[in-house]
Formats: C-alpha cells, structure tokens, sequence
C-alpha cells in the first residue's frame, strides 16, 4: 500500500489519507508557503503509478480543472511530479463526501433541491465547455458545510472526462463488461459501446437524484457485471415505491433522465431542472412545443405495478426479452507463486550449509618387493596427508585470493553445481476502519452501500404497588348555619339589625347575617319574617337541633324560633392527601425493578452471533386510582415501561467489514499481493445511533499481505544474475519489487553464480 504519510511532496506536507479509490487516493496535507493551508493532494497508487497512459490521463485531469472556472466545480491549485509521484493539489473540503452525507441523515426536498441544482450548475457549465464528465456519482461530489442553509457542492475527479467531440469506441462494438471505464452503479447503458455524449452524464444524474431521494441505489448487486445488465435491461424503480411521502411529478423526472436509450432522456442539462424545479414545486410540467417536438424522439412511458413495487417501463426497450445472466465474475485469484520451495522460519535465521559428500582422498599403498619386506609407516602417512591438504588449500584459494584453479561451476566429486538463492519476500500490514450503517429496512448486506441488516427487540412490562400518602391538608374550622323565624303579635313593626345575637337555653349563641323587619300584627294576623343566622363559635357545637331558640325575643310581642336545626359547623382538623412525590417515588422503584426484568427477558431473544447496538431507550407511563390532591391514606400506582433496543450481528457485520478490507487492499497493492493467513477484526464500536433503528458502526480490520512472485519474475531473476558474482547478484535482487531479504549459496568452490538457469535455483521465505 502507498504511504505517503509525514513525507512531503513539493511546496505540501501529507497528513494523513482521507479516501481511496480505484486507482488513486487522496490525503490531507498542509501547504507550506500558505501558512499551513490545509489542502487535498490525489496522487496515483500502485502499478498505475507508473503506467504511462495512466499519468497522461492524470496530467489530463490537471489541464482539464485547471481550465474549468465554476464555484461547483472543485479548482486546481498546483499540478506537480515529486521523485515520480505525480499528484494534484486541491481546496480541503471539510464537508466529506455526498455519499457520507447520505449515510448521515435522509435528505428533505427542500435540501435536496438546493444540493441538486447546485451540481446541475456544474455539469452544465462542464457542457457548455465540451466536456463530458463520464463519473458522476455521489463520492465524487464534495460538500461545505455553512453555519446556516445547504451545504455548498463541488463537484470533483474529472480522471475520466471526455470531450464532446470524441466518438470514443464505435458505436456498436461492445466492451467486455467487466472493462468498461467508469462506476458501474452509475453507469448509462450505451457506455457499454464506447458511446459517450452528454446524455451519459443526465443519466449518472437520474442515478444520483433516485439515491438521494431514496437514500440506496436503484439498481444494486455484489457483482458489477450484474449491476451493468440490470442497467441495461432491468425496469427503472421509481422512488416513490420506496418513499409514499415522494411527489409522482419526481417519479418521471427520474425515469425520464434515466431512459434506456439516450435520445429518450432529457436533451440537456436545462430541460433536466425545469422538470426537476416543476416537480419539485409541486405542479406538473405544461406541455410545451419543445416537449412536443421532442415527443416522436421519446417512447411512450407505460405505467404498471408489479407484485413488488411500482415501476416505470419503456416499452419500446423491453420489446425484446433481456440477454440472460452470466454466472457471476470470480474473484481475480493471484498467481501462483512458481518457487521450488516455500519455507516458513519464525525468525530470521541462518540458512543452513547444503548438505555435501565430502571427497574421500584414498591412498594406495605399494608394496614394497618381497625381498626387502620393510613398510615405510612415517612415509606412507605423510602421502595420506597431504593429498587432502592439497586439495583444501586449492578449494580456499577462489576465497582468500580471488584466484581459483577450477573454472566456475566446476563439479567436484560428482556434486552437482547448484547455486541456492534464499529470497524473503515482503509482507505489508494494513489496517482500515470501515463506518457500516445497520438498517432494519434491509435483509441482506449490501457491500456497496456498506450497509448491514439489523433489528429492534421491543418489550413492554407492568408494575402496579400501594404506597401511603404522605401529603398532608390542614382543614380549618366552620360555622354552623341555619334559618331564624321571627314572629310579630304586637302593633308596631320591628327591625332587628345584622349580628343581633340570640343565645340558646344551652349556651350557644347565633347571630343574624343582616338586617331582618318584622311587620306589626294585621287584620288578624302575626306579622313573620325569615332572617339567615350563623353560630358565634365555629365547629360542631354550632349544630343545635330544630326550635332550640324557642321563645320571646326583646319584648313580649316579638317571638323567635328555627324551624330547622343548624347544620354545617365543622371542628378544625388534619386530613392525608395524595402529593405529587407519593407518584414519582413509586414510579422510581418501579421503573428500577422493570428496567432489570426487561434487559433480562431482551437477553433472551438474542439470536447466535447477535449483540445490543448500546443501551435500550426507554418510556415510562403511569396512572393511579386517586389524582394529586385527593384525600386517600393510600394510593395505587400503575408504572408501564416500555423498552426498544438495536441488535446486529457480529458474524454478518465482520463478514462485510473483512470483503471491504480485501477488497479495498486488493485495489490498493494489486495483484501481486497475496492475503496472508485470514485477517482480523480488531475493534467493532457502535459510533452513534439514529433514528428508526439506523446505527453506525465502526470497525477496524487488520491483516498481512505478502508480496507473490510469478514465473515470469523468477524466470527474469536467474536470467539476469546467471554467471554473476554474489555481489552483483545480490545488489541486483535486492533492487527488484517484493524483496526484503536476498541470501545466496554458491556451489562448493565456486565463486560466480552458475551460467545455467537451471543450475539457480530460487527458494521463497516468508517472515513472521
């Protein structure tokens, strides 16, 4: 994997890597002679580095921005070569990327149009310039944030750009599908033909108005061959299939802008956003010539709802029934590495001595004529040891100086002359965080969109529990009322005023609440009058029975009695009354108890692999049988939690992070890397969670790759260092892609590599 990480690349120090894709990367760095301006910097990756029509089509995006003067369009600042790194140098959007965007939040209609129309300035302006953008799609369009409205939208990558004047590949001469140019997510169906025109770009903007409204993709498999016949012969999905609350007038400007074939699609950029903004607006485009002119051209859009979901369908195009479906690409397996021996070794070691027969020097003894019959014992062992002794000295004269009596290679005592090259190959640890959104609304993973399914556990329990009251009311005392009749028998009326008091035989006094007159006594009849009258002392021995007060009042013509006995006085006293914390002190306990229940049973409907996405939310309610403020010695409260939480699966959620990782590793070193060993999920951390169920996750996936070296590169090797001396052959090896450690043995005797290939053999170690 590249790592330009705290190097520095001209005028700009790099930071740290942002994003990667395809065929190159970006990183954050700071420009030197602005003060520490924080920039972008996209540079080429891996073997694309140095392929050369890769860096003329990089110097063609530099020439391209460099000329293009848009506010939606993302400006070049400098174009430079640093030690064969070529790099561009852009404005550090701080915002990310509209796909993150769409990760985030589920846009509304209003922030869609602003962002939409926004980026049709840009396309449009890129046109009117004769160029064809050729990848829109939503990771190449980059947001800034403002404290307040949209966000501003640039849009970026212009590393496939084409002008308008260029046929590209003749019409009618069909790429391979897994080689054309571009994103197959956004891909328009005639580019599978080489044709490239304006049209191309309206239906990548189809695509990208679809994910926005939808938040996915219209079309989506894990297989891009897949994905590019589905774009080529599968319905167009409206959005509101997906979404009721989405207007229909959206419905066709999506299916319009994304016709199969090119001429039914908007004929420009213009057309495009007046039927976006009258859609948008509510009210349906009028009919105009324009679009009357344009209507032979376009094919009848027929309307009909499948099982599934309700999509638009050209006719004209499906008049012919799809080609079928491929077998879906196998993985691009690297080569096998044609070594003769692969070893593994814990730590570097010393590779041991092949193993050789050692010459046997034997020694014929002559004997001596029988007539002398005398051995020479002294004689005879200084011959057997000096033979041998001979030979050493002529085998370590090619070691101390250089100078050898046997020509290179030379075999001696039938050894063949094998030269053993120990190659180390290199190993790269990487380590990428993946964010993955978990989702209700999907079944299966989706490696695209990096979205796993997950689900809400929901439980509901109930406690009810009597608790005594603790308020407390003070009820002060009250007068007993009644009525008092007075009755006239003499001659002269009477007025008796307010509070004139009359005292009972037993002592209880009452007083008149106001003025009462008694009329004289008439035509034979006692003049009566009815006055209201309450008891002087408060409580209950005010209520005195009827005609207590019985009797003359003031003068012997007077008369007072009650016809009623006086009701109402009541003693001061103090009363228990429901209070507020009576509730809030049941509900507490409550809440504590069910709280621990709940987690429990939710515990228990985990299914294999599945763990909680944080802690459950909870909401609580609660009734009783008497209000606050009633007069009870008691009071039952009813406490009902309901508790909702996410759960996924580790297995699933490890599975997607592990294809991501190499299949993005992959893309990054090529294919001259193998994984070594299985990699390994090292972190896994819930970032936040949003609403209906919606949780991001973070993880972290760390694995080794090892370099893999082919027959070609081997072959290569032997061919090159045949007959050279270990210094040259070393210094040569050392120098080749994927080695990090050479060790040569040469034959005994020898000091030059064998000039036979197949006298070199090369043996693969692999560190750990």
């Amino acid at each position: 994997m590249l790592s330009l990480e705290g190097k520095q690349l001209g005028n700009y120090d790099v930071i740290q890597r942002i994003r990667v894709g395809g065929m190159g990367a970006v990183y954050e760095g700071r420009q030197r002679t602005a003060f520490g301006r924080r920039v972008a910097i996209k540079v080429i990756l891996g073997d694309y580095a140095t392929d050369p029509d890769m860096r003329r089509r990089f110097a063609r995006e530099a020439r391209t921005v460099a000329r293009l003067q848009h506010p939606h369009i993302l400006p070049l600042i400098e174009f430079g070569d640093e030690q064969s790194i070529l790099y561009l140098v852009m404005p550090f959007i701080d915002g990310g990327t509209l796909t993150s965007y769409l990760r985030r939040k589920l846009l509304d209609l209003s922030e869609i149009a602003a962002i939409y129309q926004q980026l049709l300035d840009a396309v449009e302006y890129a046109h009117e310039e004769g160029l064809i953008h050729r990848d829109i799609k939503s990771s190449n369009v980059l947001l800034e944030q403002r404290r307040s409205g949209p966000p501003h939208v640039y849009l970026a990558d212009f590393g496939l750009v084409r002008t308008a004047r260029q046929d590209g590949e003749r019409p009618g001469k069909t790429i391979p599908l897994d080689q054309v140019p571009g994103t197959p997510h956004y891909m328009a169906p005639e580019q599978t033909r080489g044709i490239v025109t304006p049209a191309t770009d309206i239906y990548a903007l189809g695509v990208l108005l679809y994910q926005m409204l939808t938040g996915m993709l219209p079309y989506h498999d894990e297989d891009d061959v897949r994905v590019i016949q589905m774009h080529l012969f599968s319905p167009i999905p409206v959005p509101s299939a997906q979404d009721a609350s989405i207007p229909r007038e959206l419905d066709e400007v999506v299916c319009v802008a994304m016709a199969k074939r090119p001429e039914a699609r908007y004929k420009n950029i213009a057309e495009l956003r007046a039927a976006f903004l009258a859609a948008i607006n509510g009210s349906a485009l009028l009919e105009s010539e324009e679009t009357r002119l344009r209507e032979p051209e376009k094919p009848p859009i027929a309307k009909r709802r499948d099982s599934q979901s309700l999509m638009f369908i050209d006719s004209q195009e499906f008049s012919v029934p799809p080609a079928p479906v491929p077998e879906p690409r196998r993985p691009r397996q690297a080569t096998p590495i044609p070594i003769i021996v692969r070893e593994r070794v814990k730590e570097r070691q010393r590779v041991p001595e092949t193993v050789r027969n050692r010459p046997r020097a034997t020694q014929r003894i002559t004997e001596e004529p029988v007539y002398t019959r005398r051995k020479r014992p002294v004689q005879i062992w200084l011959a057997t040891m000096a033979v041998p002794l001979v030979l050493l000295i002529l085998l370590l004269m090619p070691r101390v100086l250089n100078f050898s009596f046997f020509p290179s290679g030379f075999p001696l005592f039938g050894t063949p002359p094998v030269a053993m090259v120990y190659v180390t190959a290199q190993t790269k640890q990487a380590q990428s965080t993946y964010v993955l959104t978990a989702s209700p609304a999907v079944q299966v993973p989706e490696l695209v969109t990096h979205t796993i399914p997950d689900r809400l556990i929901q439980q509901t329990l109930t406690d009810t529990r009597v608790v005594p009251t603790t308020g407390i009311k003070t009820v002060d005392a009250v007068p007993a009322h009644g009525v008092i009749l007075f009755t006239n028998r003499g001659n002269t009326p009477m007025i008796f005023p307010a509070q004139f008091t009359l005292t009972t035989p037993q002592g209880v006094r009452v007083q008149l609440t106001q003025n009462v007159f008694v009329p004289a006594h008439q035509n034979g009849q006692n003049g009566n009058a009815n006055v209201d009258a309450v008891a002087v002392t408060t409580g209950t021995s005010g209520n005195i029975v009827a005609h207590a007060l019985d009797g003359t009042c003031c003068t012997e013509s007077v008369a007072a009695t009650n016809p009623a006995p006086f009701t109402g006085g009541v003693d001061a006293q103090t009363l228990h009354i429901v209070a507020q914390a009576d509730l809030d002190g049941a509900q507490a306990a409550a809440t504590s108890a069910l709280q621990n229940k709940i987690q429990q049973q939710m515990q228990k409907q985990l299914r294999v692999n599945e763990v909680f996405a944080g802690k459950p939310s909870y909401v609580v309610s609660l009734s009783s049988d008497n209000p606050v403020g009633a007069q009870s010695d008691q009071v039952q409260v009813t406490t009902t939690l309901s508790a909702t939480v996410v759960a996924y699966n580790t297995l699933v959620t490890d599975h997607v992070a592990l294809q991501l990782f190499s299949k993005q590793e992959i893309q990054l070193l090529g294919d001259s890397y193998q994984l070594e060993g299985t990699p390994t999920v090292i972190a896994r951390q819930v970032e936040t969670q949003g609403q209906n169920g919606l949780t991001y996750l973070n993880v972290t996936v760390r694995g080794n790759w090892l370099y893999a070296f082919s027959t070609q590169q081997v072959d290569q090797w032997r061919q090159s260092i045949k007959g050279a001396t270990v210094a040259a052959a070393l210094a040569f090896l050392n120098a080749q892609t994927g080695i990090s450690a050479v060790q040569i043995r040469l034959p005994f005797g020898a000091d030059h590599l064998p000039t036979s290939m197949d006298e070199i053999h090369v043996v693969s170690i692999i560190n750990n």
